[in-house]
């Protein structure tokens, strides 16, 4: 019999199930599974047309894209839905509210349900251009010079969001920063979307069978 006490007994193999993978291993296997025989070529196209506006918004102020009319539509829909509570503030950030959570909410949507990983990088993209356009917003409450849209009333100073939202707390001298925050997560979000976008479309050209879904 061995008594010594300095001798480290040897410890039985487990013979129990081995611990179950992290939250990002399987996160990672259940992309991959979504993207399991997924056509890239004809989603490429997709990709550079996003690119392609991304360099648009890296070189021209204030530009225009195509979900910028898409954007301001649910724009106004956000006053429209949250006037009913009465809240005159709420009602101002309706706005502004509901450009960023519809493209949230589609990017969820495409993710979750469609089980489309790369459809969700389209809405991410989304999301980036309207926090730019919301940046400029904010930037301009204490200019005014953007030209004001508005489809419930004449227009003038008190409907400019931002110079409202900033007024009501006293912190209307932080529109620059503000306004500059939300354009570079605007175009972070973006850069985001494409880098994601691009890995996922090789992962689909490396996949098997990837010609045909």
């Amino acid at each position: 019999m061995d008594t010594n006490p300095f001798r480290s007994a040897r410890r039985p193999t487990p013979s129990g199930p081995s611990p179950s993978p992290g939250v990002r291993a399987r996160a990672t296997r259940w992309l991959e599974t979504c993207l399991e025989g997924q056509t890239w070529w004809y989603r490429a196209p997709l990709w550079l047309g996003l690119a392609w506006i991304f360099r648009r918004y890296q070189t021209e102020f204030q530009y225009a894209s195509i979900f910028s009319g898409i954007t301001l539509a649910f724009h106004e829909m956000g006053h429209a839905a949250l006037v009913w509570f009465g809240n005159d503030l709420l009602t101002t950030a309706g706005g502004t509210l509901a450009q960023l959570m519809v493209p949230i909410g589609a990017a969820v949507y495409l993710l979750v349900k469609q089980r489309d990983p790369f459809g969700a990088t389209f809405g991410t993209f989304w999301l980036g251009t309207a926090l730019v356009d919301a940046g400029i917003y904010a930037s301009d409450a204490r200019a005014q010079t953007l030209p004001l849209v508005s489809p419930f009333g004449p227009v003038d100073a008190t409907s400019h969001d931002w110079t409202v939202m900033l007024m009501r707390v006293e912190r209307l001298t932080w529109d620059q920063a503000i306004g500059g925050a939300l354009q570079d997560a605007g175009m972070a979000a973006m850069a985001l979307s494409l880098a994601t976008g691009a890995w996922m479309l090789w992962r689909m050209a490396r996949s098997k069978g990837s010609g045909g879904g």
